[in-house]
């Protein structure tokens, strides 16, 4: 096993080779700087798991954004929330370059050939540093929060960059495939509500022509409440013993929970959660 070195970022901003910028004040960037259109300011709210997420963005304008020089990012910056998600960063991409950052918002800025940003943004994204993040910025009951010595804390390992690249190139590898399932997933999910609406709502089933209409539904067709056609049962407890052996699976609103054995399945249903994502359905 290799020991690679690990190096505080504090260390990496005394010799040069890191920056880290706060956000701009109330005073520099106020609610009413805002507008409709412009350059995308990145608040708490877009920063993502190593990516930086578009939904809900605010913009400001060019007589806003000629005050704010040393908040405007550039590529490979890696942007930290100040308040709550402290464990989440957002990698700035060619994409969002030139955008801003706000006001609840740290940026890193790497300056050193021996560190590859990316190759630190995937170590940000390990689970030990995320619990390491909430774990130094939470205190007690209150909002977890984050701020320039914390940064100046934490320890990345900084191995060779030719290692750094091959390990950047392989797990980015896998990125741009999880990405590329995505959107054939959202394709598909699209295709299929489009199929149910043309089926269901516009009635042009297979077949449609030759069926006779009344109301505007086909006259074999009914309209009944959910409990005239299913019953509705409430959820069993799993008890320990029960969460042994076998190859059922068992949900509860959050998932898997656990398994039984075939002999406590009665039949297929539909599962929708009670708390939380209630929203959520199973077949």
């Amino acid at each position: 096993m290799i020991d690679f070195p690990i190096v505080k970022i504090g260390e990496l901003i005394k010799s040069g080779e890191a920056e880290i910028q706060t956000g701009p004040f109330g005073t520099q960037l106020k609610a009413s700087d805002y507008s409709d259109h412009g350059y995308p300011v990145i608040n708490v709210r877009n920063v993502g798991f190593g990516d930086i997420r578009t939904e809900s963005l605010e913009f400001i304008d060019d007589r806003v954004a000629e005050k704010l020089p040393t908040h405007r990012l550039m590529q490979n910056d890696i942007v930290f929330g100040r308040k709550g998600a402290v464990e989440r960063h957002g990698l700035i991409t060619g994409a969002q370059e030139g955008w801003y950052q706000g006001s609840d918002c740290l940026r890193l800025r790497f300056n050193s050939s021996r560190v590859n940003p990316k190759f630190i943004s995937y170590f940000f994204r390990t689970q030990a540093h995320q619990d390491w993040m909430m774990a130094v910025c939470a205190f007690g009951a209150t909002m977890a929060s984050l701020n320039q010595d914390i940064v100046k804390l934490i320890n990345v390992p900084v191995p060779p960059i030719d290692i750094q690249n091959k390990i950047v190139g392989l797990l980015f590898a896998y990125d741009d495939l999880i990405e590329n399932n995505k959107r054939r997933i959202a394709l598909l999910e699209n295709m299929a509500e489009e199929i149910y609406r043309e089926w269901f709502v516009r009635f042009r089933f297979p077949g449609w022509q030759e069926e006779e209409f009344e109301k505007g539904l086909p006259v074999d067709w009914s309209i009944k409440k959910l409990s005239d056609i299913l019953s509705l049962q409430y959820g069993k407890a799993l008890k320990n013993e029960d969460r042994a052996e076998g190859s059922v699976p068992v949900y509860g609103s959050s998932g898997v929970v656990g398994f039984h054995n075939e002999t406590h399945v009665e039949r297929p249903g539909i599962i929708v959660g009670r708390k939380g994502n209630v929203g959520a359905i199973h077949w």
